[in-house]
C-alpha cells in the first residue's frame, strides 16, 4: 500500500481495485483530495459528505471522553472508509473524528456520489468487502475492551495492531505506530500509568520488546490469551 502521495495509485486501493481507465475516473471524477498534516482533524459529520476514504496515510478515529480527552476507538489507513451515521440520533451522539498521525489525504464523498458508486457492481464489492474487514476490526475491538485485566487488553490491543500495520520478521512482528502511552490508554480503556506498568510487566514476559523506536510483538498467543468468541443470541 502506497504511503506517500507520490507513490499514491488510487487504482490500488481496495474500494477501486476493480476498477480501470474510464471506470476509475468516472468514479473520482470532480472530487478533490484533502492534505491533512499530523495532528489535523476532518469532521466527516459536520462536512455533510455521506463518507470519507483514506487515499493516504493513516488517522486515528476518536472520540471526545471524559474531562475533555480524547479516546482512540479506531485507526483508519489507506482505503478504508469511514461512512456518516444516516440515524438521526447518532448524529447528534459522540461525532467520531479522525485526526491524523501520519501526513495524509482523505477524499469526501457526496451523498449522490456514493448512490452512483453503490449503483455500479464493481463498486459496490469493493465497498463491501473493505467494510465488511473494518466491522470485523471494530468486532474485535469491543471483544478486547470486555477483557477485564489492563494488561491483558493491552496485549490483545497490541496484537490486532501488529495483525494491521505490523511487519513480520524473524523474531516477531515490528510495530511502527508511533502511539504513545496516552493514546494506548485511551484505546484500552485505562489511565496512563496503568499501560506504562503493564507494557513493562509485557516486556519482562517477554510478550513484547522495545527496539529503538519499534515495538516488537511476539509470536506468543495461545488460546488462553485469546479473547472469547461471543455466543450468538438465542431466539426463541
Amino acid at each position: 500500500m502506497p504511503t506517500r502521495d507520490e507513490d499514491l495509485r488510487i487504482d490500488d486501493l481496495d474500494p477501486f481495485a476493480e476498477l480501470t481507465g474510464d471506470g476509475l475516473q468516472a468514479a473520482i471524477a470532480g472530487l478533490e483530495p484533502r492534505k491533512l498534516d499530523i495532528d489535523e482533524s476532518i469532521d466527516v459529520i459536520g462536512s455533510g459528505a455521506a463518507c470519507c476514504v483514506v487515499l493516504a496515510g493513516r488517522l486515528a478515529l476518536t472520540v471526545a471522553g471524559p474531562e475533555g480527552r480524547s479516546r482512540i476507538i479506531g485507526l483508519l489507513e489507506e482505503g478504508e472508509v469511514l461512512v456518516r451515521p444516516t440515524d438521526s440520533w447518532a448524529e447528534v451522539g459522540p461525532r467520531p473524528l479522525p485526526v491524523a498521525i501520519e501526513p495524509s489525504s482523505v477524499l469526501l464523498v457526496p451523498e449522490e456520489r456514493l448512490s452512483e458508486w453503490l449503483s455500479d457492481p464493481q463498486l459496490a464489492l469493493g465497498l463491501y468487502r473493505t467494510l465488511s474487514r473494518q466491522v470485523a476490526d471494530r468486532e474485535l475491538a469491543i471483544a478486547i475492551a470486555l477483557e477485564p485485566r489492563v494488561e491483558r487488553r493491552l496485549l490483545l490491543k497490541l496484537r490486532q495492531l501488529a495483525e494491521r500495520f505490523g511487519v513480520v520478521t524473524p523474531d516477531g512482528i515490528r510495530l511502527d505506530l508511533r502511539l504513545t502511552h496516552r493514546e494506548l490508554a485511551g484505546m484500552v480503556g485505562a489511565v496512563r500509568e496503568s499501560v506504562t506498568i503493564a507494557l513493562g510487566r509485557l516486556a519482562d514476559a517477554g510478550e513484547i520488546e522495545f527496539r529503538n523506536k519499534t515495538l516488537l510483538v511476539r509470536n506468543t498467543m495461545d488460546e488462553d490469551s485469546a479473547p472469547a468468541t461471543p455466543r450468538p443470541l438465542r431466539r426463541d
